[in-house]
């Protein structure tokens, strides 16, 4: 199992896999985060939280629901919304141990061009 956490430790996501690739976009958002991406579909993960729940934040064409820890400010993982066809979710990489993200592709995408 490897675990993504926040940095207080509040919320944990749990999953079975490592992608082989994780994704840095370049959006307004994504840059201003700083995260990387790593893509699954929501029943390969689970989201925990000891104290709060994970608080979202929903903009622009809202497809997409960012959620971070009221408690420390991480932002863990994204959601897709009703609104989108597809139903994904994206745990921020930088959540895991360095070690687990060694030697892992980063592939670049232009979410602000798109």
């Amino acid at each position: 199992m490897y675990i993504a956490n926040c940095h207080c430790g509040n919320i944990s996501l749990e999953t079975k896999t490592i992608p082989a690739t994780i994704t840095s976009c370049n959006c307004s958002i994504c840059s201003r985060l700083g995260t990387l991406w790593a893509y699954y579909k929501p029943a390969q993960v689970s989201v925990n939280h000891k104290l709060q729940a994970p608080a979202s934040y929903i903009w622009g064409d809202k497809d997409i629901a960012f959620h971070h820890c009221p408690t420390c400010g991480c932002c863990t993982h994204y959601t897709t919304t009703e609104k989108c066809d597809s139903h994904r979710l994206a745990i921020n990489a930088r959540m895991f141990s360095t070690e687990l993200l060694e030697g892992i592709s980063i592939r670049n995408f232009d979410g602000a061009s798109s």
